[in-house]
């Protein structure tokens, strides 16, 4: 049984560098299995004093309730949650942290663990999160959860986050982004592997630093992705209202066809089939739109996921590091070994999870840029329609000069010069996003690859020497 003395809370600041990580695992009641030698150094507890205690043992004051609500909701759901919060020590200093706490899943994809992976707050968000969390402290006074809770999501729309999810999409991508050049993994020198326990633990540690590079090479081609879903949702809202603009066109020669009784009959037909094409290029843009916003759905899942990968990556480096510090000073207990492989296995089961789930978004984007691509080429095919229009309404106002139908017409080949243009400018995006995403699919291939390898090398843990 874990007693908690009261501990009054310091303004003094815990030791936490920015490159460093740590991690901790919980049972499904929030209760402390274990975590890494940096947890326990941070928050001034031993790991006897930490193990089977409730996680809010380091709770602090200053956190307002309803972002460990989220939290709860979302793990609990079987989703990964991204959070800023400030944790108490056991002396009462005080180590903000950015949490990215992740359910571990049985057969069943039912949680049976949580893990919670810390790293530094280095960005100007932190600043504003200070602000924001005393902000729900006195909503939380006068209102309760409720009124935090929407006291919360109106800050966050202030700055321009449509919902949470998109808030920890954007924050863990910059805490990582500032760190990128210190959070890394580092070879280990020097290692003198004299037991089974090490030269297992280091292999795995090499098998990860592999890892490690391939999810970098992953994490390199985030901007190609989201830059693309914005050219693509810019460039369809274009072509929709180009593609409007000449359905209105179309009525207007309509209408100056009628004026002419029999001799404008074919001006008539004209219309028709530029009304016909637009609608038909309305059609497809539509199509397209919701491709567009599915897309840009997958992609912000696999934004978020791979960078919380690419920490869980380096997270299991850097355990595995001070694993490897701790075998240079000597065989640890069976004990403790039995728990270091379980920990290594947690770490790659959550990570092998998402890799897949990475991966099936993937199959999906790349079945929507499929669609998109056939789209397009629709669209070109409708602008070649457009543009033999447009040739045969400057023959026939040719004899037709008191009206103002080769002003409509010209109209017409400037849309279609337009709309040309812009699908010009969505051809190269397209290809490239597509190769990419076919790149990572065999990219994920080799992480599968090794850490069905990793979990091989632990495998020999079992066995006698």
């Amino acid at each position: 049984m874990h007693y908690r003395t009261k501990i009054h809370p310091k303004n003094i600041e815990s030791p936490f560098k920015p490159d460093e990580m740590f991690f901790s695992v919980t049972d499904l009641k929030g209760i402390i299995l274990t975590g890494n030698d940096v947890f326990y150094r941070t928050s001034k507890y031993s790991k006897d004093e930490l193990t089977g205690a409730p996680h809010n043992i380091i709770r602090h004051p200053d956190m307002p309730r309803i972002i460990f609500k989220l939290l709860w909701d979302y793990i609990q759901s079987g989703k990964p949650i991204v959070a800023y919060v400030k944790n108490m020590a056991k002396d009462g200093s005080y180590y903000w942290v950015l949490a990215t706490v992740m359910p571990l899943k049985d057969e069943r994809g039912k949680p049976k663990k949580y893990v919670s992976i810390r790293i530094k707050p280095t960005t100007e968000y932190l600043d504003l999160i200070n602000r924001v969390y005393k902000e729900l402290l006195e909503e939380e006074k006068k209102g309760g959860m409720e009124a935090s809770y929407k006291k919360l999501m109106e800050i966050l729309n202030s700055y321009g986050f449509s919902s949470y999810d998109q808030f920890m999409k954007v924050i863990l991508a910059k805490e990582l982004e500032s760190k990128k050049d210190i959070l890394k993994v580092e070879e280990f020198k020097d290692l003198s592997l004299d037991t089974h326990f090490s030269k297992v633990v280091h292999s795995v540690f090499e098998a990860a630093r592999k890892l490690n590079k391939i999810y970098d090479s992953i994490y390199d081609k985030i901007n190609i992705f989201e830059n693309f879903t914005k050219v693509l949702q810019e460039k369809s809202d274009r072509i929709f209202s180009l593609t409007d603009y000449i359905r209105l066109i179309s009525l207007n020669s309509s209408v100056e066809s009628f004026k002419l009784g029999s001799k404008g009959a074919s001006f008539s037909v004209l219309s028709a089939e530029m009304r016909k094409n637009s609608e038909m290029g309305n059609k497809i843009i539509d199509d397209m739109k919701k491709q567009t916003i599915k897309i840009m759905d997958d992609m912000d899942h696999i934004v978020i996921l791979i960078n919380i990968s690419k920490l869980q990556v380096i997270m299991i480096t850097k355990f595995l590091r001070e694993v490897l510090e701790k075998l240079q000073g000597g065989e640890l207990t069976e004990e403790e070994n039995k728990e270091i492989e379980q920990n290594i296995r947690d770490l790659l089961q959550i990570l092998i999870t998402d890799a897949k789930e990475i991966m099936n978004y993937s199959i999906d984007m790349q079945e929507l840029l499929n669609m998109i691509d056939e789209d397009m080429k629709k669209l070109k095919i409708l602008v070649k329609r457009l543009e033999f229009l447009y040739l045969n309404g400057m023959v026939e106002s040719a004899h037709h000069t008191e009206t103002s139908f080769s002003i409509i017409f010209t109209e017409v080949n400037k849309l279609v010069e337009s709309t040309r243009e812009v699908l010009g400018t969505l051809h190269t995006p397209l290809f490239e996003v597509i190769d990419k995403n076919k790149e990572m699919g065999r990219e994920f291939k080799e992480v599968d690859r090794i850490i069905e390898k990793m979990y091989r090398e632990l495998d020999l843990l079992t066995e006698t020497v």
